[in-house]
């Protein structure tokens, strides 16, 4: 279904469209100086050797390894996530430019097994410093991918997520507060350093952005989801070490994510209130550009609301408060392809059922994740306004339809009961032209044809 940036549209595909689209700001480490770090590492020289090549044992060899995985063992440390008295001590004086820094520095020197000299084999720890880590997630890998970036729709990847993030989501699944069965099994005889290692290793991998939905829009979530960058940042990049990174997520997941939260299936009030609010912000909107429609230069008796699919639906929802919670009065609605209803009966459904650009699958789907129900339980207006008894009162629409469209015989019961309620309507079917088409109309002269005779029909009502 397509969204337009006038309306609210459903959430979850927007916000996943903004995550997407909001690539990986913080969670690409700070850029290091060499040079700079070189100085900075003599205080490291003691434990690690001047070449990041340690004769202790138990102390890690810093030379060649991966710098955000540095980055972040160093940063733990400093935050008193990871406890280590000697090395807290050590990087509290310590910016996070130096920690980035000093990462650079071992990162450019040559790996261990290339600078030592050995008669005998290297062992994979040396080789490998995640070694015995990729051994203990060599079960994860298989949802969420080698080195925590999943390629499995509707998986989240790991990869680049917080600490202390991961550690605590982790915890949850041990203590039944988090709810999969699989993830519980997994973790349920972990100590708490197997836990911590863990995170440790997909916070240091780099994470990967997923492939953007085909669906939804980018522009129109960006003003959406404004009130979630308290806790996850301006770009889904959260720097709180508790908040997962959005970006770049799998959109899928994104969905299912916030519609757990908003259905109860996720227990956190926060995001659940969150999530609730909206399904109100389209109200919101219309009454904040009423309400400084001079500053606009908005004529108050010509405002109407539109939109086209679910933007077309939560148009029609947010026309039913108006009218029914003192306004503000509109002039006209513009309904584009609209999913109005929650009755997959109707003969289209059946019809088109597997139609280019919206299925009836597809469709039911969609209002599974927008609402938490089946479609034949809905009975919320706001997610379906057919439901709505009189249509009274309503402002005058022009509403378009396509052919071969599961949601045709919606579109057509909404402008018939318009009529009944004496509510002037215009209505127009596109022969042949699928759900979306509206986005062809420069190459197809059918899809133009459309989009000339919404603007007939518009005019017409103006008139």
């Amino acid at each position: 279904m397509r969204h337009t940036v006038t309306t609210i549209t459903a959430a979850g595909l927007i916000f996943a469209a903004t995550a997407a689209a909001a690539w990986a700001q913080e969670t690409t480490p700070l850029v290091g100086d060499i040079q700079a770090g070189k100085v900075t590492a003599e205080i490291c020289a003691a434990c690690h050797g001047a070449q990041g090549i340690s004769d202790q044992p138990g102390v890690p060899h810093l030379s060649g390894q991966h710098a955000p995985y540095i980055q972040t063992g160093l940063l733990s440390y400093k935050e008193g996530h990871r406890k280590g008295t000697k090395m807290a001590e050590i990087v509290a004086s310590l910016t996070k430019q130096d920690i980035a820094n000093v990462a650079a520095y071992y990162s450019s020197l040559k790996p261990f097994d290339q600078i030592v000299k050995r008669t005998g084999p290297v062992s994979p720890a040396e080789e490998d410093p995640f070694a015995a880590v990729r051994e203990a997630t060599g079960e994860c890998s298989a949802c969420h991918g080698e080195d925590g970036n999943s390629d499995i729709p509707g998986m989240p990847s790991l990869a680049g997520q917080h600490v202390s993030y991961l550690i605590n989501a982790l915890k949850q699944y041990q203590d039944g507060l988090r709810k999969d069965e699989d993830m519980q099994g997994f973790v349920e005889d972990l100590a708490n350093a197997d836990l911590e290692d863990m995170a440790y290793f997909y916070a240091a991998m780099e994470p990967k952005r997923a492939e953007p939905p085909a669906e939804g829009d980018a522009l129109a979530g960006l003003a959406i989801t404004a009130p979630c960058s308290g806790c996850h940042g301006d770009d889904g990049n959260s720097k709180d070490p508790k908040t997962p990174r959005l970006a770049g997520l799998d959109a899928e997941y994104l969905i299912a994510a916030a519609e757990g939260y908003r259905s109860g299936g996720r227990d956190h009030d926060v995001m659940r209130e969150a999530l609730a609010s909206l399904r109100e912000a389209g109200v919101a909107a219309l009454r904040h550009i009423a309400a400084n429609a001079a500053s606009y230069g908005i004529d108050l008796r010509r405002l109407g609301i539109g939109g086209d699919s679910a933007g077309a639906a939560l148009a029609a929802a947010v026309a039913l408060k108006a009218r029914d919670e003192g306004g503000p009065a509109l002039a006209l609605q513009l309904l584009i392809y609209p999913t109005l209803g929650c009755d997959h009966s109707l003969p289209s459904f059946a019809r088109n059922a597997d139609a280019p650009g919206l299925t009836t699958s597809d469709m039911a789907k969609y209002l599974r994740l927008y609402t938490g129900q089946e479609p034949e339980n809905i009975t919320d207006v706001f997610a379906a306004p057919l439901l709505a008894g009189n249509l009274s009162g309503m402002p005058p629409a022009m509403i378009a339809a396509c052919e071969l469209d599961p949601l045709l015989d919606e579109a057509a019961a909404w402008h018939d009961k318009l009529e009944r309620a004496g509510v002037p309507s215009r209505y127009y079917m596109g022969e042949g032209l699928v759900h979306g088409c509206m986005r062809a109309r420069r190459m197809s002269p059918a899809a133009m044809r459309f989009f000339e005779a919404i603007c007939a029909g518009l005019s017409s009502l103006r008139d």
